[in-house]
């Protein structure tokens, strides 16, 4: 059976976490973890009095585009080993996902320890980062703007790194919609916060990053123009005195690295978030009235795990019919529709894929249902 835990349970299921995850958390540190969980909501299930599985649900919000959407945020999925393969992990996400179904939350999100097994659930990879490696040798100045840099650190930063943030975010599907306490305890913790500055004193740019031991490493780099990525490149280049390498955490759609001196620097790619819609019907009835969907669009869904969204939908304009007989209707299962939505996949790549019939002759109707912006995820939980 699936329990809701009290906050005085919150400790074993901390314990847990520290034991399927193989970290300790300092007793002096301890106090300021379980505060952190204060807002989740954590179920669990028990063999004879012993916490055998837990999963944390953590109410969030994320943007596609310019409107903000309810989002579930999956944590600390975990078992101890004497206990696993009964199923319990598979209970958890189903009552997840129907407990946010009761809630009005369209999406839910998380950080898989293995894609492939999240996947099985109807969640799908939604956001990438590359990981720029960088020599000394690569840290060369570009041609300067009349701009200035200031530094913060998380108790003295201006509220225009929000507004920075806020604005790259509605260029973007995914992005959290971060408070205040989540700024200063998730985002920034210890790092140092540079703000780009331009000639007229407005603020168009920041990056948030720590030196240590001869390494910069840059965790956030967000430019909204393109003086401030050259800004803020030069003030990265400011350091070739103290380090001997940096590292650069980047939107893969960041046109930073092709702009340096030498463009042969190592990239990696990292499938970073997995995302899924967890109510079809009630996503679409809001979501297409705030595109302002200008056709008639006839599709099913199939979802093996959540089965209220096993259904066929007509999009008339801004309106939606659910279950209606259609004559062969686009299909797509819950993985494929969360991409496209998220502008992950084109319909032509979806296609390519096996994941939409040949010859569809929609393909531009199903890509007026994405926004055209890139899907992009900077946070973590």
């Amino acid at each position: 059976m699936i329990t809701k835990l009290n906050h005085g349970q919150f400790e074993e299921s901390l314990q847990l976490s520290e034991y399927a995850f193989q970290y300790v958390v300092p007793s002096e540190d301890r106090k300021r973890r379980l505060q952190q969980t204060k807002d989740h909501t954590v179920y669990g299930i028990y063999e004879e009095e012993n916490l055998a599985a837990k999963l944390h649900l953590i109410p969030l919000q994320v943007q596609l585009g310019e409107h903000v959407y309810p989002m579930g945020g999956i944590a600390g999925v975990a078992t101890y080993p004497e206990f696993r393969r009964r199923g319990y992990v598979r209970q958890l996400m189903n009552h997840s996902l129907l407990k946010m179904k009761e809630d009005g939350t369209f999406l839910s999100m998380l950080h898989p320890f293995s894609i492939d097994f999240y996947r099985k659930f109807g969640w799908e990879v939604f956001a990438s980062f590359h990981k720029v490696q960088l020599e000394k040798k690569d840290l060369v100045p570009l041609k300067p703007y009349n701009g200035q840099i200031r530094r913060f650190k998380k108790d003295t930063y201006p509220n225009e790194l929000e507004s920075i943030y806020d604005r790259y975010a509605e260029q973007h599907n995914g992005m959290l919609v971060r408070s205040k306490n989540w700024w200063r305890e998730r985002s920034i913790t210890n790092l140092w916060i540079a703000i780009y500055y331009n000639d007229a004193g407005e603020a168009t740019g920041y990056l948030t990053y720590e030196v240590k031991k001869e390494k910069m490493k840059v965790e956030e780099f967000v430019p909204l123009t393109s003086d401030a990525r050259i800004g803020l490149w030069n003030f990265i280049c400011q350091h070739d005195s103290m380090v001997n390498e940096a590292e650069l955490i980047l939107n893969p759609c960041e046109v930073l690295p092709y702009m340096l001196k030498d463009p042969r620097i190592k990239v990696e790619k990292h499938p970073y978030f997995m995302a899924r819609i967890v109510d079809v019907e009630n996503f679409l009835k809001r979501y297409v009235k705030e595109i302002d969907f200008p056709y008639q669009l006839e599709f099913s869904i199939t979802d093996s795990t959540a089965a209220w969204n096993n259904s066929t939908f007509i999009l008339n304009k801004n309106e939606v019919v659910v279950g209606e007989k259609i004559e062969a209707p686009i299909s797509l299962d819950i993985k494929a529709f969360t991409a496209l939505i998220f502008g992950v996949h084109t319909p032509e790549e979806l296609l390519q894929m096996g994941k939409l019939p040949a010859g569809e002759e929609d393909f531009h109707k199903l890509q007026s249902l994405s926004q055209g912006k890139p899907p992009f995820f900077y946070d973590f939980f």
